[in-house]
């Protein structure tokens, strides 16, 4: 019997009524909460795998107790139930992996959202701009590099903490590939770590020396 699978039942069993790790599964089921970590290495209670950067709860039915998981572990373990919003139980495997996906996606975009929300508060000149690129960004679309830059500089400038990662950059039209390579040294280390991997690729001679 592999290490994981050993870790799994010492962690489930012993906060769980059944004895047996197959019927002690059954007693939990995913909360629809996902904790979103920046940087913290941080593991799985269950299996203890190192270096999640996302929490999914699970709650034991029987007696409330909880764990914080990967979703991998809700995924390779079947009997651990996902209910949708309907109370009905999604056992179809890729239908499993779909929900723990928009759970996450749902969690990023609240992540991403609450700064801004803090920054249209404060900002009152500016609440119509604001709320616009905040409306491309929850829409997934992304908005321009000096749009992006724009709301980090603000919300530098009122102390607001967000997390860089979690906006998305529009480098899809020609305009906007012109904004990114007209921008200074400084701006382009501001908004950078909003790159997703394969933009940085294709502009990388912008951050060699970044």
């Amino acid at each position: 019997m592999n290490h994981w699978l050993e870790t799994s039942k010492r962690n489930l069993v012993p906060l769980s009524q059944a004895e047996s790790f197959t019927e002690a599964l059954t007693e939990w089921s995913f909360t629809g909460l996902v904790l979103d970590y920046e940087d913290d290495e941080i593991e799985c209670e269950l299996c203890e795998h190192p270096d999640l950067s996302h929490h999914f709860e699970i709650r034991n039915t029987q007696n409330d107790n909880r764990l914080l998981v990967g979703s991998s572990c809700i995924l390779k373990f079947s009997e651990i139930n996902i209910r949708d919003t309907q109370g009905r139980d999604i056992t179809d495997s890729e239908e499993r992996k779909i929900y723990l996906e928009d759970a996450l996606q749902k969690k990023l975009i609240e992540t991403m959202l609450e700064p801004l929300r803090k920054l249209w508060l404060k900002d009152k000149e500016r609440r119509d701009e604001i709320a616009l690129k905040a409306k491309h960004l929850k829409s997934g679309s992304g908005i321009s590099p000096q749009e992006l830059l724009f709301l980090f500089q603000r919300m530098d400038a009122l102390q607001i903490q967000y997390t860089p990662s979690r906006y998305k950059v529009s480098l899809r039209s020609y305009q906007e590939q012109g904004e990114l390579s007209l921008m200074s040294k400084a701006h382009l280390r501001k908004i950078k770590p909003a790159l997703s991997i394969s933009q940085l690729k294709n502009h990388a001679r912008l951050f060699e020396e970044i």
